[in-house]
């Protein structure tokens, strides 16, 4: 029955994954070299499946970025097809059949699917105890992060552990708070920290993802014991230069502790080609764009110190290559966010850019909230803001300047700061309980407390007769 079982999923691998893609790291042998029969006997077989994983986080990129800073008022789009799919993030008027939240939901639970199967398939002999060691931690880690990122954004889903799993009612809070701690903790145990690989998990991107967890769940003293537990490892460390965090000679930098890796020959992405004007602007060499634009709002622009070196990648001007005029963007709500550079190897709109997912600048500013929350202002949290601040080339700030809640704020407005275009911003506002209230200051009358979470998409809804659906949808 097993082995039945186990056909039935390698050939809806098969189809699924044509190819990956990979940059080399994550590159492994062609499906046309392996057979059902051994594809997860294998090491490259099982190499495989967990690159799938690793693809299908490329997949919602969309999601990742535009969608959380479209909601928070960082950033607005309009033009071409980012009018379909993300007008609705702007207005709060999101359905349950909305194409990217359903994208969203199918490309994790598909990382997970993969997981599960590697997981099921590890036992025997077939493989060293050292690979399955390994292939363990980072299946389970792939799985965490997966889980972590659908509890961000709907809630308690259903925690499907192994291949057998289809339909299931969705776990508590307790439930899955409790299987993401102990999975990432498990995780983290067994993964290197130097990984052999950039982009795959190591023991950094385990317990870069479960202090952001913590973080996020208000898990203050954990948030900030794990974060030092990663300072302390001295394994990253900050830039000197901001912008060289996201550049291509700069890929796979220290302070990076994990990031969604492409490349511009076969797992691409079109990022910069729905943020920059497809005419007129001067791209370089073999860059292109589509017809939507994406703009910073001017009242974002000026949250930045003038000595402040992270505004230098939001463009507020430029020449038109077609007319030699200059385009004023700036006075205008429409600054560009042009964190991540043009592709030098671009063909046309494809790109292959590299998007970071937790950072060492976040491992730092988290520190200094929870130690915020637990401690106050305390001289510590002050330094820890001020190595991100200082590499900026903003000015210091010191204790005497802040109360507890003044710092709070402060450190919102920071990681605003430090991480826009990131799609760190949704998940920040919600902790600081200011994610509605912002909303309808700046006129989106339809946000309602029900929108800090997305809905169920229906298609699960209509396939799951054991969903129940998110309140207000």
């Amino acid at each position: 029955m097993k082995n039945k079982k186990n056909t039935i999923l390698i050939v809806n691998l098969i189809f699924i994954i044509l190819f990956l893609g990979c940059e080399d790291v994550l590159e492994t042998t062609a499906y046309s070299e392996l057979t059902t029969e051994t594809i997860l006997n294998s090491e490259d077989g099982i190499n495989s499946v967990l690159n799938d994983s690793y693809a299908e986080f490329r997949d919602s990129y969309l999601y990742r970025i535009w969608g959380p800073d479209i909601t928070t008022g960082f950033v607005w789009s309009r033009g071409g097809s980012i009018e379909v799919d993300f007008v609705d993030y702007e207005n709060f008027t999101w359905s349950t059949t909305h194409a990217q939240i359903n994208t969203h939901w199918q490309t994790l639970y598909q990382a997970i699917r993969n997981a599960n199967i590697v997981l099921a398939n590890l036992a025997g002999d077939n493989f060293s105890g050292e690979f399955v060691q390994l292939k363990t931690a980072e299946a389970r880690f792939l799985r965490a992060y997966s889980y972590y990122e659908l509890y961000s954004v709907f809630g308690p889903v259903p925690l499907l552990t192994t291949p057998e799993d289809l339909i299931l009612p969705r776990a508590s809070e307790e439930e899955i708070k409790t299987f993401i701690t102990n999975e990432l903790t498990a995780a983290a145990a067994d993964l290197p920290w130097p990984s052999d690989a950039f982009g795959r998990a190591t023991k950094g991107s385990a317990l870069g993802v479960l202090t952001k967890f913590y973080l996020n769940t208000k898990q203050w003293s954990h948030a900030a014991s794990t974060a030092q537990e990663i300072i302390s490892s001295n394994q990253h460390e900050l830039m000197d230069n901001y912008k060289d965090v996201f550049s291509f000679e700069h890929e796979g930098n220290s302070e990076l502790l994990w990031a969604i890796t492409y490349n511009s020959q076969g797992a691409n992405q079109f990022l910069n080609a729905l943020v920059f004007p497809n005419a007129g602007y001067p791209f370089p060499p073999g860059n292109s764009a589509f017809a939507a634009v994406t703009y910073v709002f001017d009242d974002k622009v000026d949250m930045f110190d003038e000595s402040d070196s992270r505004s230098d990648l939001i463009v507020k001007q430029y020449t038109n290559t077609n007319t030699g005029q200059v385009v004023q963007l700036y006075g205008n709500d429409q600054s560009i966010p042009a964190k991540y550079p043009h592709d030098p190897n671009a063909s046309g709109t494809f790109e292959g850019q590299d998007i970071p997912v937790v950072r060492y600048a976040d491992i730092l500013l988290s520190r200094a909230e929870a130690l915020n929350e637990t401690e106050g202002p305390t001289q510590e949290a002050i330094d820890l803001i001020n190595q991100v601040r200082e590499r900026a080339g903003a000015s210091a700030v010191s204790t005497g300047d802040f109360t507890q809640e003044s710092l709070r704020n402060f450190i919102l407005q920071e990681r605003t700061r430090e991480f826009y275009f990131e799609g760190k911003s949704r998940s920040d506002q919600i902790r600081h309980g200011v994610f509605i209230s912002n909303a309808q200051a700046r006129g989106v009358n339809n946000a309602q407390p029900h929108h800090r979470l997305f809905p169920i998409p229906q298609a699960e809804m209509d396939a799951n007769p054991e969903m129940i659906q998110n309140e207000g949808y």
